[in-house]
């Protein structure tokens, strides 16, 4: 397990957070697209099952 500082895409269409560097989907946001915090969204289920 990798804890990181929680982060969500500014992409619309968001709707989770993630929070864990093994996640693929947190993976998968672009680093210009990262926004610092949850956002108020819901932890993302494959980080949930990470940690």
């Amino acid at each position: 397990m990798s804890k990181v500082l929680a982060f969500h895409s500014k992409l619309s269409g968001t709707s989770v957070h993630h929070d864990n560097n093994q996640c693929t989907e947190g993976n998968n946001i672009e680093t210009k697209n990262r926004v610092s915090g949850t956002g108020g969204l819901p932890k993302c289920d494959h980080c949930k099952r990470l940690s």
